[in-house]
């Protein structure tokens, strides 16, 4: 049997009881009213959280943030029109040329825009001898040309006029070659039916005169040439005696010398070389390289030193160039390269005269 208990009524209280308990009853029903009945401020909404890497933009107008996200679309790259191939010629690693490799008019043309070395190896007797306007000074720009580049202080046409005029008396011939705004150049025949060119070049209010054996392009040409002083050449003379700078096979270095030719020559073919024909020497080589048998070349080069090469010139050294060390020469404001490479056979020296660093 299950027992209940019976709770006692709030009338069955005692007075004191019912005198305390009825206050806080309503006190309690009025803080539940309370309570269900007052309005809460609603809770702001939080923006969505970015969860990728920060990304630089440019800012733009405020608007509403839309809470939908949206995929990322890669922008397409715009598409690059396709260029044509060109073929660009491979470029020698020498910009300087020889005034000695200049071509003559039997022969073809060269490329453009190469230095020149402006050439000086006419007989210096018959070079005296031509008259020189006056007032002017020799040695144009310090290149070491003497009495063969001179600056006169006159105008080209007033310069021209001397030239036409005065040769005649010493029994030179001139003959127009080319003629321009900036320049004259003329054929003159020695009176020993030699054959030099004179050129006047205008260099702002001063003209420049210039003697050679070949012809030089233009007065640019001429501020960029090099022209190597003859006690260099005279020291490899001196240990190679049989040296000849136009063409000697005794001493002149033929390309099955080199270990490395194509360093040296322009390219020929197989054929070409199997019949014994020499190649051009590469741009930037003075004369023909010189073959010096039974030195190697630090002997050589101890040898030339001693020789004067060590008082006459400022020798630095500068690494190597085809398996041979390169050194830089100066006098005074003349500077050249000398480049000293062993024969395949080891057996001797070859000497390379450079007219700019062929490393470079």
């Amino acid at each position: 049997m299950i027992k209940t208990l019976s709770i006692p009524s709030l009338s069955q209280l005692p007075a004191a009881v019912r005198s305390f308990i009825r206050p806080m009853l309503f006190a309690a029903l009025g803080l539940h009213a309370i309570v269900l009945f007052m309005p809460f401020p609603k809770a702001s909404e939080k923006p969505p959280e970015d969860k990728e890497a920060p990304v630089k933009i440019t800012q733009l107008p405020t608007t509403k943030a839309n809470t939908t996200k949206t995929p990322k679309i890669a922008a397409a790259k715009p598409s690059r029109p396709a260029l044509p191939k060109i073929n660009r010629p491979n470029t020698n690693p020498i910009v300087q040329k020889s005034a000695s490799e200049l071509p003559q008019p039997q022969a073809t043309a060269e490329a453009p825009q190469t230095e020149t070395r402006a050439s000086t190896k006419a007989d210096t007797a018959t070079a005296a001898d031509f008259p020189h306007y006056n007032p002017s000074t020799p040695n144009c720009f310090g290149l070491g040309l003497g009495e063969n580049c001179r600056v006169a202080t006159a105008n080209l046409s007033t310069v021209a006029a001397f030239y036409l005029s005065a040769p005649k008396a010493k029994g030179f011939t001139l003959t127009p070659d080319e003629e321009s705004a900036d320049k004259k150049i003329y054929t003159v025949t020695t009176p020993d039916k030699k054959t030099l060119f004179l050129h006047l070049f205008k260099d702002e209010l001063t003209t420049v005169v210039l003697v050679s054996d070949s012809k030089v392009a233009d007065l640019a040409t001429l501020k960029g040439s090099v022209n190597i002083p003859e006690d260099y050449y005279n020291l490899i003379t001196e240990l190679a005696p049989q040296v000849d700078r136009s063409d000697n096979p005794e001493t002149n270095a033929r390309p099955e010398h080199f270990a490395n030719p194509q360093l040296f020559f322009k390219v020929l073919n197989e054929a070409d070389l199997q019949s014994g024909a020499i190649p051009e020497t590469r741009s930037g080589i003075d004369g023909s390289p010189t073959l010096i048998l039974g030195q190697a070349p630090e002997v050589f080069y101890n040898t030339i030193s001693t020789a004067g090469l060590a008082g006459t010139f400022q020798v630095t050294p500068k690494g190597q160039y085809g398996g041979g060390k390169l050194y830089e020469l100066k006098k005074d404001n003349i500077t050249f390269y000398m480049n000293l490479v062993p024969t395949k056979d080891q057996g001797g020296t070859i000497v390379v005269t450079w007219l700019k660093n062929p490393a470079s």
